[in-house]
């Protein structure tokens, strides 16, 4: 739907969840590159380390836009919140496994199903007790004929806290996003199994791409300030046009270290190869067909307790 004058704020700022590593890239680009003021919003990012977390200061009015997965909205919904996602700023699926390098797994090459036996009662990473990489984590548990109880779930955070917790040994695998696995690759220090945005199995994860994690404001809000709804919009967008533009990738690196440096000595060697995986991913538009996908699996899972209708999630203007 075409966007129409009203699509300027009046000087509002509007609080959004960030995340560490790339984060949410699509506002980093909109604030930096002066695309929120130019559409007359002030975009500020709040560092959150979980989707969960997120949730719940979306809730509490600390921040004004979550940025989460639609299993996370579809929770809070069910519990009677009043969410609607407005734009999406990942859509390919963001949760890796990676596993300690010197872990015992015969079947780590194996690919899906096959290396989910190699974790049978290990102590898994997940980046919050009851967020969406726990679920997708047992979800796989399920479709490789195991229990959530057949290994130890531990709260381990955002990918810089969960990536020291495994090259500690004090977890054996983790269930998170990137950088997690771009640190394994470039430091050699632990092992990627398997990627949701690239691994075909399970189908039902595959098919969360188009909608993995989106950016996600109260109705209340909305009703409220359907202006500064629209401004953003605008913003991103104008942000999705210059960071899928090859010739700015230099460009969005360095906004994205103005925003969080790894604490290593090859921090911007990390920043580029976690940019390199996660760009083709930070685009607005949400894909129904998706949201529709990740809600009947967790209707299939008994994650919830009747089908779900995914109408619910998306503000009547998001891309």
């Amino acid at each position: 739907m075409p966007l129409t004058g009203l699509a300027q704020g009046k000087g509002e700022t509007v609080k959004f969840q960030d995340y560490p590593g790339s984060g949410n890239m699509l506002i980093r680009i909109a604030a930096s590159k002066g695309y929120c003021e130019k559409f007359g919003i002030k975009c500020q990012l709040q560092m959150i380390p979980s989707g969960a977390l997120g949730a719940q200061a979306l809730l509490a009015k600390s921040i004004d836009v979550g940025f989460f997965p639609p299993e996370t909205q579809i929770l809070a919904i069910n519990k009677g919140a009043n969410l609607k996602a407005i734009f999406s700023g990942a859509t390919q699926n963001i949760f890796l496994i990676a596993i300690r390098q010197d872990l015992e797994a015969p079947n780590a090459d194996k690919g899906f199903p096959a290396f989910m036996a190699d974790l049978k009662g290990k102590k898994i990473g997940v980046t919050a007790r009851g967020a969406a990489s726990e679920i997708t984590f047992s979800f796989l548990l399920q479709k490789a004929g195991l229990k959530a109880e057949d290994v130890n779930y531990f709260a381990v955070g955002a990918p810089n806290t969960a990536y020291s917790a495994l090259i500690s040994k004090q977890i054996d695998a983790i269930i998170n996003f990137e950088p997690s696995g771009v640190l394994c690759e470039l430091l050699r220090t632990c092992k990627v199994i398997w990627r949701g945005s690239t691994s075909p199995q399970p189908p039902e994860t595959y098919a969360a791409n188009g909608a993995s994690s989106n950016n996600v404001a109260r109705q209340e809000y909305l009703d409220q300030n359907p202006h500064v709804a629209q401004a953003i919009i605008k913003a991103v967008l104008e942000a999705e046009a210059f960071i899928q533009n090859p010739a700015n990738f230099d460009e969005a690196v360095k906004i994205a270290l103005s925003y969080f440096k790894f604490d290593l000595p090859n921090s911007e060697a990390l920043m580029i190869a976690t940019m390199k995986q996660a760009v083709p991913a930070y685009k607005a538009s949400i894909s129904r067909q998706a949201l529709k996908a990740i809600a009947e699996h967790l209707y299939q899972t008994r994650q919830i307790e009747a089908p779900f209708d995914t109408r619910l999630l998306v503000y009547e203007k998001a891309p």
